[in-house]
C-alpha cells in the first residue's frame, strides 16, 4: 500500500483491518449493500469494494493474512482477477464534497460547474508478460463557458475548490486570459491591503510602550463578581487581553464570537484593566441604544470600583454632554461609552490608553478611517458578533491577533425556531404563553410608518399586556425611556425596527416574532434572533412571511436558519450567507467584490500566500 492508492495482489500479505483503514482514511464509506462507488462492506473472510476508478465492484477473499482470490462483478457475473489497483475516494472528502451543478474553481482555469465523476479506460504493459491490463483512472468532469469542458485527475484534485461567493456567478472560459488577468488585479489589491495593515502592525511594533501597571486586585476583584462562570473560549480571550496589556507592544486585538457568548465580559476585563493602571478607555458603538446598555452593563460590573463611567450619545441632553467632555479632557472620566461623537474634534481625552469598537463594520468609511488612525497609537479591542467564516479567518489571522468565542454559556439552550404563513392566531398565542411564565417578547415590524397601528392593533388583541414600540426615528427621550422599561421588565410586548439587531441584552425576553421575515438576509436573521435565548429559559423565534409562495433564495436562508439550529452556528450561517447571496460585511467593498470574483476558498488562500510572502520580505 502507498499513500496514494491501495494496490492488491492475488497472495498478497496483508490484514483485511490495514485494508479497511486504508479505505475509511481516503473516504470509503461502508455499507451492507455496495451499490455506488466510494463504498465497501465486511462479511466475515470476505471484503467487497466499489473503487472509483472502475465501473464495477469487486470482491476480495482472505485466508489468514493472505489475499485468496479477487472478483471483479460485470453484467451479474463473477470473473477472477490477479491485480487490482484503488484510487482514493477524492470526490467525497471533507475538503472536495462536490454535487452535480455546484460551481468551483480551478486555480489555473477559473470558475466552472462540476458535472460528474468520470472513468477512463488505460491500458496498462504487466511486466514479464507480453499482456496488457485493462484499467480505469477516474477524473472530475468540470463545465465552463461556452461548453468547454476540463478533466481534472485525482492527483490536481487539490487546485479545486468549492466556489462561495455571488449567487450566479460568472463561468470562466477555457484557453482565455481573463481568469489570469483578474487573479493578477486581486494579488495586487491583496498586497496594497496587507501592506495597509503590517504597516500598522510594524508601527505598533516600533512604537512600543511600558507594560500597563495593572492592579492584580482589581483584576480578581472583577473575576469574582462576575455572575456566571466563564466559558473556556471566554476565559482564554480575557487572558490573551491581560497577556497584550502586559507586553510592550500595542494591542489589536479582535474578539469574534456569536452574540449573547459573552464577549461584553471580555471588555470589561480589559477596560477595567486599563482603567487601573491609570488610563482612559473610550467604548466606540454603532447604536445608541447600545451605548446606553454598555453603559449600564458597565457601570453594574464595576459599581465597587472606583471608576467613573459616562456617556456620550444623542441620548444624553447637550449640557450634560458639555460636562461629560470637560471631565474627559481633565482625566476625571475614566471610561467612556459612547457612538461615533467620541470622534468628534471637540472630545480632547487626558490620556487615552484604549479603544474598544464594538461592531466596526456598521461604521461608515470616515469614522473608520479615525479608528484606523487609533489603532497604531493605542491599544484597541474589537468586538464583533457578525462570524468569519472559518477560511476566511484563518487568512485574516495572519493580519491580526484574534480570539474565537464559540462555545457557548452553560445552562444555554438553543432557541427553537419556525417559519411560516403569517398566522395571527400563533403570533397572539405564542404572546400569550411567554407573559403566562413571566417573560417577555419582541415583534419585528420594521415599518416605521405602521408600526404604531400594529401596536394598536396588538393592543386590542391583548387588553392585559403592556405592549409599546421602538424605532430608531423617535425622539431620543422617548425611545430612551421605552428601551429603559423593556430593560426593567415594564413592557410585555415591545414591537420594534431592525434597532434591536446589535447588542441589546435583555434576559427575560424569550419570545421573537419576526414579520416579513423573507424580507430580510440570513445573517440579519441570525443575529436578529441572538436577542432572544440568552437565559437558562427556553427561547422561540417565528419567521413569518406573507407572500402566497416564498422566492427560492428566501427557501435557501430559511432552511439554512433552521438547520443553523445549535448554539454557535454563526460560522456556518456566515459561509451559508456567502453561498446564497455574497453577502457578508467582514470585507471592504473592494475585497469583498476581490472574494466573490474568485470564490472564498480561493481568495482566502491566495491573501494567506501574500502574507505569508509580505512577512518573509519583512
Amino acid at each position: 500500500m502507498n499513500q496514494n492508492n491501495l494496490s492488491l495482489s492475488i497472495n498478497q500479505h496483508v490484514t483485511q483491518s490495514d485494508i479497511i483503514r486504508w479505505l475509511n482514511d481516503n473516504c470509503y464509506s461502508r455499507s451492507e449493500t455496495i451499490s455506488s462507488y466510494g463504498q465497501y462492506s465486511v462479511i466475515g473472510d470476505v471484503i467487497k469494494i466499489f473503487p472509483v476508478n472502475y465501473p464495477n465492484p469487486f470482491q476480495i477473499s482472505f485466508y489468514g493474512d493472505l489475499i485468496e482470490s479477487m472478483q471483479k462483478y460485470a453484467d451479474d457475473q463473477k470473473t477472477l482477477v490477479d491485480h487490482m489497483n484503488i484510487s482514493p475516494n477524492i470526490v467525497d472528502s471533507d475538503e472536495l464534497r462536490f454535487e452535480p451543478g455546484q460551481y468551483v474553481v480551478h486555480v489555473d482555469h477559473g470558475i466552472g460547474l462540476f458535472k460528474t465523476l468520470g472513468l477512463r479506460r488505460t491500458d496498462q504493459f504487466v511486466e514479464n508478460n507480453l499482456s496488457h491490463r485493462l484499467e480505469y483512472q477516474p477524473f472530475l468532469i468540470i463545465e465552463y463557458a461556452d461548453g468547454g469542458e476540463l478533466f481534472v485527475p485525482p492527483e490536481q484534485s487539490g487546485k479545486l475548490t468549492h466556489y462561495v461567493g455571488a449567487r450566479h456567478p460568472v463561468l470562466s472560459k477555457l484557453g482565455s486570459q481573463r481568469w489570469q488577468t483578474t487573479k493578477k488585479k486581486i494579488e495586487e489589491s491583496l498586497f496594497k491591503m496587507s501592506r495597509e495593515l503590517l504597516l500598522i502592525a510594524a508601527k505598533r511594533q516600533i512604537k512600543q510602550r511600558s507594560p500597563l501597571k495593572i492592579q492584580g486586585d482589581w483584576i480578581k476583584l472583577m473575576s469574582d463578581q462576575f455572575p456566571y462562570d466563564e466559558t473556556d473560549d471566554q476565559y482564554k480571550a480575557i487572558e490573551a487581553v491581560l497577556s497584550d496589556l502586559s507586553s510592550t507592544r500595542i494591542m489589536d486585538r479582535l474578539i469574534c464570537g456569536d452574540a449573547g457568548f459573552g464577549k461584553t465580559e471580555v471588555a470589561v476585563r480589559a477596560a477595567g484593566a486599563c482603567a487601573s493602571a491609570g488610563y482612559q478607555v473610550a467604548i466606540l458603538t454603532p447604536t445608541t441604544i447600545l451605548a446606553r446598555q454598555h453603559t449600564a452593563t458597565f457601570t453594574n460590573r464595576l459599581a465597587s470600583l472606583p471608576i467613573n463611567i459616562v456617556e456620550l450619545s444623542r441620548f444624553v441632553s447637550e449640557k450634560d454632554q458639555q460636562s461629560a467632555i470637560e471631565r474627559i479632557s481633565s482625566g476625571k472620566a475614566d471610561i467612556i461609552i459612547g457612538t461615533h461623537r467620541l470622534l468628534s474634534k471637540d472630545v480632547k481625552f487626558h490620556n487615552l490608553g484604549m479603544l474598544i469598537v464594538d461592531e466596526e463594520q456598521k461604521f461608515g468609511v470616515k469614522h473608520k478611517e479615525a479608528i484606523k488612525h487609533q489603532r497604531a497609537e493605542v491599544d484597541v479591542l474589537t468586538l464583533s458578533a457578525t462570524p468569519i467564516p472559518r477560511t476566511l479567518f484563518l487568512g485574516l489571522s495572519g493580519l491580526r491577533d484574534i480570539s474565537l468565542i464559540v462555545s457557548p454559556p452553560k445552562k444555554r439552550l438553543p432557541t427553537i425556531s419556525k417559519v411560516g404563513k403569517t398566522d395571527e392566531g400563533i403570533i397572539i398565542q405564542a404572546l400569550k404563553e411567554e407573559k403566562a411564565r413571566g417573560g417577555q417578547s419582541f415583534i419585528l415590524h420594521n415599518e416605521v410608518e405602521t408600526i404604531s397601528n400594529r401596536v394598536d392593533q396588538l393592543r386590542k388583541q391583548l387588553p392585559d399586556h403592556v405592549i409599546k414600540f421602538a424605532h430608531g426615528q423617535m425622539p431620543e427621550n422617548q425611545l430612551a425611556n421605552t428601551m429603559s422599561e423593556m430593560i426593567n421588565g415594564k413592557i410585555d410586548v415591545l414591537v420594534t425596527s431592525t434597532i434591536i439587531e446589535n447588542g441589546l441584552d435583555i434576559p427575560n425576553a424569550n419570545t421573537l416574532i419576526v414579520e416579513k421575515a423573507d424580507h430580510f438576509g440570513l445573517s440579519d436573521l441570525y443575529q436578529i434572533r441572538g436577542r432572544i435565548g440568552r437565559s437558562d429559559k427556553q427561547s422561540y423565534a417565528y419567521f413569518f412571511y406573507a407572500v402566497p409562495e416564498l422566492s427560492q433564495l428566501a427557501r435557501q436562508r430559511f432552511t439554512a436558519l433552521l438547520e443553523s439550529d445549535q448554539l454557535g452556528s454563526g460560522y456556518t450561517i456566515a459561509t451559508r450567507d456567502l453561498e446564497i447571496r455574497g453577502g457578508g460585511n467582514v470585507l471592504g467593498k473592494e475585497q469583498h467584490g476581490n472574494m466573490e470574483a474568485v470564490g472564498l476558498s480561493l481568495y482566502t488562500k491566495m491573501l494567506q500566500l501574500v502574507i505569508k510572502k509580505m512577512q518573509e520580505r519583512a
